[in-house]
């Protein structure tokens, strides 16, 4: 089991009934029925290779009777009691348009996970342009790469500033290794500055998010 999948199982409440939207090889749904976290989970997939994949990788770990395959695109066909949706893996365009077309269940959820492979700042400005309230922030570092998941909920809250948009809320900055996380970000930047040679309002975008990587590396200390 990867550190991704065992940091986005720690974050799920205990007692759901969870929908794993994506599941591919269901290796979630097995993590959550083992540590006794969900009452139940579906495992859903559009591809029903991936979700024969996840059957066997269900059966050969007895747990037919407490993970449901669900072949279907999104949210379509995920029963009615769920309430914890996860969405992980996917890119930040992907995940959006599945949270879009599925706008009118959203509010039966108590807790919605998504971590998108790229565009973080894309997804938190698309939670907070909804005004919901995201409730967790966890940084995932594994073999090079950096992962945030996010658990939100759709109880209503202020939008969030640039800068807490683009590094995070200070949820996130708990997380360990965020310092390291913003050292990480601004050397990136860093890296580009050092070939861009225009004076343009690129450039000044550039300098800004470096300033707010800086000012959030700072709040760990």
């Amino acid at each position: 089991m990867n550190l991704r999948i065992a940091k986005i199982a720690d974050m799920v409440k205990p007692g759901v009934i969870a929908a794993d939207i994506g599941t591919d090889h269901a290796f979630l749904p097995i993590l959550l029925m083992q540590k006794k976290t969900a009452e139940k989970v579906y495992a859903c997939d559009i591809n029903e290779g991936p979700l024969k994949a996840a059957q066997r990788n269900i059966a050969k770990e007895g747990l037919s009777d407490h993970i449901t395959t669900i072949l279907c695109s999104g949210f379509d066909n995920v029963p009615a009691d769920a309430d914890c949706a996860i969405i992980a893996g996917m890119g930040f365009y992907t995940c959006r348009d599945i949270l879009e077309k599925a706008m009118n269940r959203l509010p039966d959820f108590r807790q919605i996970i998504v971590e998108v492979n790229r565009n973080t700042p894309d997804m938190r400005k698309w939670i907070s342009d909804h005004h919901f309230t995201i409730d967790n922030e966890v940084l995932i570092h594994e073999k090079g790469f950096d992962y945030i998941a996010i658990s939100f909920t759709v109880n209503p809250h202020e939008e969030l500033n640039e800068e807490e948009i683009l590094c995070g809320t200070d949820l996130l900055v708990k997380s360990e290794g965020y310092e390291e996380y913003c050292e990480r970000m601004i050397a990136k930047i860093d890296e580009i500055l050092k070939v861009y040679k225009k004076e343009d309002v690129r450039k000044e975008h550039l300098l800004l998010e470096k300033s707010m990587w800086q000012k959030a590396k700072d709040k760990t200390r």
